[in-house]
Protein backbone atom coordinates (compact mmCIF):
# COMPACT_ATOMS: atom_id res chain seq x y z
CA UNK A 1 0.00 0.00 0.00
CA UNK A 2 1.56 3.44 -0.59
CA UNK A 3 2.39 6.00 1.80
CA UNK A 4 -0.05 8.73 1.93
CA UNK A 5 0.76 11.94 -0.38
CA UNK A 6 1.77 14.36 2.16
CA UNK A 7 2.82 18.68 2.66
CA UNK A 8 4.35 21.25 4.17
CA UNK A 9 1.71 23.09 6.55
CA UNK A 10 2.32 27.01 6.53
CA UNK A 11 4.37 27.67 10.15
CA UNK A 12 3.32 27.30 13.27
CA UNK A 13 3.56 30.00 16.17
CA UNK A 14 6.43 28.36 17.77
CA UNK A 15 8.28 28.98 14.04
CA UNK A 16 8.32 24.58 12.61
CA UNK A 17 6.55 24.23 10.06
CA UNK A 18 4.69 20.36 10.24
CA UNK A 19 3.55 17.35 7.86
CA UNK A 20 0.06 17.06 7.01
CA UNK A 21 -1.82 14.58 4.59
CA UNK A 22 -1.99 16.26 1.49
CA UNK A 23 -6.39 16.68 1.11
CA UNK A 24 -8.16 16.56 -2.29
CA UNK A 25 -7.82 20.49 -2.95
CA UNK A 26 -4.03 19.51 -3.04
CA UNK A 27 -3.95 17.06 -5.23
CA UNK A 28 -6.27 18.33 -7.59
CA UNK A 29 -4.01 20.87 -7.85
CA UNK A 30 -1.04 19.26 -8.27
CA UNK A 31 -2.24 17.23 -10.99
CA UNK A 32 -3.62 20.28 -12.52
CA UNK A 33 -0.20 21.64 -12.58
CA UNK A 34 0.91 18.19 -14.12
CA UNK A 35 -1.28 18.70 -17.15
CA UNK A 36 0.19 22.48 -17.27
CA UNK A 37 3.98 21.15 -17.72
CA UNK A 38 3.25 18.43 -20.13
CA UNK A 39 1.18 20.99 -22.28
CA UNK A 40 4.21 23.30 -22.08
CA UNK A 41 5.89 20.34 -23.33
CA UNK A 42 4.04 19.84 -26.13
CA UNK A 43 3.60 23.77 -27.46
CA UNK A 44 5.81 24.20 -30.40
CA UNK A 45 5.45 27.86 -30.94
CA UNK A 46 6.66 31.29 -29.65
CA UNK A 47 3.49 32.79 -29.22
CA UNK A 48 1.87 33.97 -26.04
CA UNK A 49 -1.29 34.38 -27.56
CA UNK A 50 -3.55 31.41 -26.94
CA UNK A 51 -1.96 30.56 -23.49
CA UNK A 52 -5.16 31.32 -21.95
CA UNK A 53 -7.34 28.46 -23.67
CA UNK A 54 -4.69 26.12 -23.77
CA UNK A 55 -4.20 26.33 -19.51
CA UNK A 56 -8.29 26.03 -19.41
CA UNK A 57 -8.05 23.04 -21.48
CA UNK A 58 -5.60 21.69 -18.67
CA UNK A 59 -8.46 22.18 -16.39
CA UNK A 60 -10.21 19.10 -17.52
CA UNK A 61 -13.90 20.96 -16.89
CA UNK A 62 -12.90 22.12 -13.73
CA UNK A 63 -15.08 25.39 -12.86
CA UNK A 64 -12.87 26.31 -10.36
CA UNK A 65 -9.51 25.62 -11.79
CA UNK A 66 -10.46 26.89 -15.43
CA UNK A 67 -11.13 30.09 -14.02
CA UNK A 68 -7.44 30.34 -12.35
CA UNK A 69 -6.32 29.26 -15.69
CA UNK A 70 -8.10 31.65 -17.38
CA UNK A 71 -7.13 34.81 -15.22
CA UNK A 72 -3.89 33.32 -14.90
CA UNK A 73 -3.75 32.77 -18.71
CA UNK A 74 -4.54 36.33 -19.28
CA UNK A 75 -2.18 37.64 -16.91
CA UNK A 76 0.64 35.44 -18.44
CA UNK A 77 0.10 36.35 -21.99
CA UNK A 78 0.42 40.02 -21.24
CA UNK A 79 3.73 39.48 -19.35
CA UNK A 80 4.99 38.23 -22.23
CA UNK A 81 3.99 40.45 -24.73
CA UNK A 82 5.40 42.91 -22.62
CA UNK A 83 8.66 41.00 -22.52
CA UNK A 84 9.07 40.59 -26.09
CA UNK A 85 8.57 43.72 -26.95
CA UNK A 86 11.05 45.23 -24.61
CA UNK A 87 13.19 42.71 -25.69
CA UNK A 88 12.58 43.40 -29.57
CA UNK A 89 13.66 46.99 -28.42
CA UNK A 90 16.81 45.85 -26.85
CA UNK A 91 17.69 44.03 -29.97
CA UNK A 92 17.06 46.62 -32.70
CA UNK A 93 18.76 48.67 -30.33
CA UNK A 94 22.09 46.80 -30.32
CA UNK A 95 21.98 47.17 -34.02
CA UNK A 96 22.44 50.98 -34.16
CA UNK A 97 26.02 51.18 -33.68
CA UNK A 98 25.38 54.97 -33.65
CA UNK A 99 22.12 55.50 -32.72
CA UNK A 100 22.69 59.05 -31.84
CA UNK A 101 24.43 59.92 -34.62
CA UNK A 102 21.41 58.60 -36.85
CA UNK A 103 18.72 60.79 -34.20
CA UNK A 104 20.73 63.81 -35.12
CA UNK A 105 21.08 63.52 -38.72
CA UNK A 106 17.16 62.52 -39.23
CA UNK A 107 17.94 58.79 -40.04
CA UNK A 108 15.62 56.32 -40.20
CA UNK A 109 14.98 54.53 -36.99
CA UNK A 110 12.89 51.60 -35.74
CA UNK A 111 9.47 52.11 -34.47
CA UNK A 112 10.43 49.83 -32.19
CA UNK A 113 13.42 51.47 -30.91
CA UNK A 114 11.66 55.36 -31.05
CA UNK A 115 8.65 54.25 -28.93
CA UNK A 116 11.30 53.03 -26.68
CA UNK A 117 13.39 56.71 -26.31
CA UNK A 118 12.30 59.23 -23.73
CA UNK A 119 9.57 61.67 -25.06
CA UNK A 120 12.25 65.22 -25.05
CA UNK A 121 15.97 65.33 -25.13
CA UNK A 122 18.39 68.09 -23.76
CA UNK A 123 20.89 68.08 -26.87
CA UNK A 124 24.02 69.10 -25.58
CA UNK A 125 27.14 69.55 -28.01
CA UNK A 126 30.67 70.21 -25.96
CA UNK A 127 34.01 71.08 -26.92
CA UNK A 128 36.98 71.49 -25.68
CA UNK A 129 40.19 73.14 -27.30
CA UNK A 130 42.04 69.55 -26.48
CA UNK A 131 39.66 67.66 -28.21
CA UNK A 132 40.63 64.50 -25.79
CA UNK A 133 39.82 65.82 -22.66
CA UNK A 134 36.92 65.19 -20.54
CA UNK A 135 34.68 62.93 -22.04
CA UNK A 136 34.19 60.20 -19.62
CA UNK A 137 33.31 63.07 -16.97
CA UNK A 138 30.93 64.31 -19.46
CA UNK A 139 29.01 61.36 -19.47
CA UNK A 140 29.04 61.00 -15.76
CA UNK A 141 27.80 64.33 -15.71
CA UNK A 142 25.13 64.25 -18.06
CA UNK A 143 23.34 61.13 -15.74
CA UNK A 144 22.04 57.88 -17.05
CA UNK A 145 20.09 56.86 -20.25
CA UNK A 146 22.39 59.19 -22.42
CA UNK A 147 23.26 58.46 -25.78
CA UNK A 148 26.44 60.30 -27.07
CA UNK A 149 28.45 60.69 -30.42
CA UNK A 150 31.04 62.22 -32.12
CA UNK A 151 30.60 64.81 -34.88
CA UNK A 152 32.85 67.65 -36.05
CA UNK A 153 35.60 67.83 -33.36
CA UNK A 154 32.90 67.94 -30.10
CA UNK A 155 31.26 65.53 -28.19
CA UNK A 156 27.26 65.21 -28.25
CA UNK A 157 25.35 63.96 -25.70
CA UNK A 158 21.08 63.30 -25.91
CA UNK A 159 20.10 63.64 -22.63
CA UNK A 160 16.59 62.12 -22.03
CA UNK A 161 13.46 62.96 -19.78
CA UNK A 162 14.44 66.53 -19.27
CA UNK A 163 12.36 69.56 -17.53
CA UNK A 164 13.19 72.75 -15.94
CA UNK A 165 14.85 71.70 -13.05
CA UNK A 166 16.53 68.29 -14.87
CA UNK A 167 18.45 70.24 -17.30
CA UNK A 168 19.48 73.21 -15.38
CA UNK A 169 21.17 70.53 -12.89
CA UNK A 170 22.55 69.02 -16.08
CA UNK A 171 24.07 72.20 -17.81
CA UNK A 172 25.55 73.06 -14.15
CA UNK A 173 27.44 69.66 -13.88
CA UNK A 174 28.44 70.12 -17.67
CA UNK A 175 29.51 73.42 -17.52
CA UNK A 176 31.94 72.53 -14.44
CA UNK A 177 33.52 70.00 -16.53
CA UNK A 178 34.38 72.54 -18.83
CA UNK A 179 36.23 74.65 -15.70
CA UNK A 180 36.19 77.28 -18.05
CA UNK A 181 38.10 76.03 -20.93
CA UNK A 182 35.77 74.89 -23.29
CA UNK A 183 31.90 75.46 -24.82
CA UNK A 184 28.41 73.73 -24.09
CA UNK A 185 25.98 74.17 -26.66
CA UNK A 186 22.28 73.82 -25.87
CA UNK A 187 18.82 73.06 -27.67
CA UNK A 188 15.67 71.12 -25.99
CA UNK A 189 13.28 69.23 -28.48
CA UNK A 190 11.11 66.45 -28.52
CA UNK A 191 12.59 63.18 -29.69
CA UNK A 192 10.82 63.26 -33.06
CA UNK A 193 12.78 66.78 -33.51
CA UNK A 194 16.36 65.78 -32.52
CA UNK A 195 17.75 66.29 -36.01
CA UNK A 196 16.14 70.11 -36.00
CA UNK A 197 17.66 70.66 -32.18
CA UNK A 198 21.22 69.53 -33.00
CA UNK A 199 20.98 71.85 -35.84
CA UNK A 200 20.70 74.07 -33.95
CA UNK A 201 22.82 73.83 -31.08
CA UNK A 202 25.64 73.12 -33.78
CA UNK A 203 25.10 76.68 -35.27
CA UNK A 204 25.61 77.91 -32.07
CA UNK A 205 28.81 76.39 -31.15
CA UNK A 206 29.83 77.42 -34.53
CA UNK A 207 29.22 81.03 -33.94
CA UNK A 208 30.65 80.78 -30.31
CA UNK A 209 33.83 79.71 -31.40
CA UNK A 210 33.95 82.09 -34.19
CA UNK A 211 32.88 84.94 -31.95
CA UNK A 212 35.93 84.23 -29.89
CA UNK A 213 33.31 83.63 -26.85
CA UNK A 214 34.93 82.64 -23.34
CA UNK A 215 34.27 79.30 -22.33
CA UNK A 216 30.83 78.11 -21.19
CA UNK A 217 27.25 77.12 -21.64
CA UNK A 218 25.60 79.19 -24.70
CA UNK A 219 21.81 78.54 -26.76
CA UNK A 220 20.59 80.22 -29.57
CA UNK A 221 19.57 83.39 -27.11
CA UNK A 222 23.08 84.17 -26.58
CA UNK A 223 24.39 84.52 -29.86
CA UNK A 224 21.19 86.41 -31.77
CA UNK A 225 23.60 88.67 -33.30
CA UNK A 226 26.38 86.22 -34.86
CA UNK A 227 23.38 84.18 -36.06
CA UNK A 228 21.78 87.31 -37.70
CA UNK A 229 25.09 88.29 -39.43
CA UNK A 230 25.69 84.44 -40.84
CA UNK A 231 21.73 83.69 -41.89
CA UNK A 232 22.01 85.31 -45.17
CA UNK A 233 25.15 84.22 -47.73
CA UNK A 234 25.48 87.18 -49.69
CA UNK A 235 25.01 89.36 -46.64
CA UNK A 236 28.26 87.08 -44.75
CA UNK A 237 30.18 87.07 -48.18
CA UNK A 238 29.93 91.10 -47.85
CA UNK A 239 31.26 91.51 -44.44
CA UNK A 240 33.77 88.80 -44.77
CA UNK A 241 35.30 91.16 -47.63
CA UNK A 242 34.78 94.66 -45.11
CA UNK A 243 37.86 93.10 -43.18
CA UNK A 244 39.53 90.79 -45.83
CA UNK A 245 42.45 93.83 -46.57
CA UNK A 246 43.10 94.04 -42.57
CA UNK A 247 44.36 90.10 -42.73
CA UNK A 248 47.78 91.74 -44.90
CA UNK A 249 48.62 93.96 -41.37
CA UNK A 250 48.70 91.73 -38.64
CA UNK A 251 49.71 94.14 -35.93
CA UNK A 252 45.96 95.96 -36.69
CA UNK A 253 44.29 92.39 -37.21
CA UNK A 254 45.34 91.67 -33.71
CA UNK A 255 44.56 95.70 -31.93
CA UNK A 256 40.88 95.28 -33.71
CA UNK A 257 40.45 91.58 -32.43
CA UNK A 258 41.59 92.59 -28.96
CA UNK A 259 39.33 96.02 -29.06
CA UNK A 260 36.71 93.82 -29.54
CA UNK A 261 37.48 91.10 -26.84
CA UNK A 262 37.57 94.06 -24.72
CA UNK A 263 33.82 95.32 -25.64
CA UNK A 264 35.94 98.53 -27.21
CA UNK A 265 37.32 99.59 -24.02
CA UNK A 266 40.25 101.17 -25.65
CA UNK A 267 42.12 101.58 -21.72
CA UNK A 268 41.90 97.66 -21.51
CA UNK A 269 42.71 97.74 -24.92
CA UNK A 270 45.50 99.32 -24.61
CA UNK A 271 46.71 97.75 -21.33
CA UNK A 272 45.83 93.87 -23.10
CA UNK A 273 48.32 95.40 -26.38
CA UNK A 274 50.75 96.77 -23.42
CA UNK A 275 51.13 99.87 -25.89
CA UNK A 276 50.08 103.57 -25.20
CA UNK A 277 46.35 104.77 -25.67
CA UNK A 278 47.73 106.63 -28.54
CA UNK A 279 49.11 104.43 -30.08
CA UNK A 280 46.06 102.70 -30.05
CA UNK A 281 44.68 105.63 -31.33
CA UNK A 282 47.08 105.34 -34.67
CA UNK A 283 46.45 102.08 -35.19
CA UNK A 284 42.26 102.87 -34.85
CA UNK A 285 42.70 105.20 -37.39
CA UNK A 286 44.95 103.02 -39.95
CA UNK A 287 41.74 100.50 -39.65
CA UNK A 288 39.29 102.75 -40.26
CA UNK A 289 41.44 104.20 -43.38
CA UNK A 290 41.63 100.40 -44.58
CA UNK A 291 38.29 99.34 -44.05
CA UNK A 292 36.30 102.27 -44.42
CA UNK A 293 35.01 101.92 -40.99
CA UNK A 294 36.08 103.82 -37.58
CA UNK A 295 36.26 101.44 -34.72
CA UNK A 296 35.91 104.22 -32.60
CA UNK A 297 32.13 105.15 -33.71
CA UNK A 298 29.10 102.87 -33.08
CA UNK A 299 28.49 102.62 -36.57
CA UNK A 300 32.00 101.75 -37.21
CA UNK A 301 32.12 99.31 -34.13
CA UNK A 302 29.11 97.61 -35.38
CA UNK A 303 29.75 96.96 -38.38
CA UNK A 304 33.48 95.76 -38.03
CA UNK A 305 32.30 93.05 -35.07
CA UNK A 306 29.75 91.51 -37.83
CA UNK A 307 32.93 91.50 -40.31
CA UNK A 308 34.73 89.74 -37.74
CA UNK A 309 31.97 87.33 -36.98
CA UNK A 310 31.41 86.63 -40.96
CA UNK A 311 35.16 86.48 -41.62
CA UNK A 312 35.89 83.89 -38.42
CA UNK A 313 32.51 81.84 -39.26
CA UNK A 314 34.04 81.15 -42.70
CA UNK A 315 37.34 80.00 -41.24
CA UNK A 316 35.59 77.61 -38.53
CA UNK A 317 33.14 76.30 -41.82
Amino acid sequence: MSEPAVRWDSPTDAGRRRLRPADDDDLRLADFRARVRAAGERWVTDRQDGLAAVLAEAAAGDPELAELARVGGSLLEDFLDGFRRQAGADQALALHRDLAGDLIHGRDVAPEVLAGLASRYLIAVVRFPDAGRGRPALHEAAGTGVLKTRRDNAVVLLVPDVDADRTARITKQLTQCLAGKGWLALAERPKEEIADGYAEAADVMRLVVAGRRPGGAYRISDVLVEYAVTSHERVTENLAAVIKPLRAHGVLWETLTVLIDADYNRNKAARDLFIHRSTLDYRLQRIASITGFDPTSGRGAQVLTAAMIADAVATVS
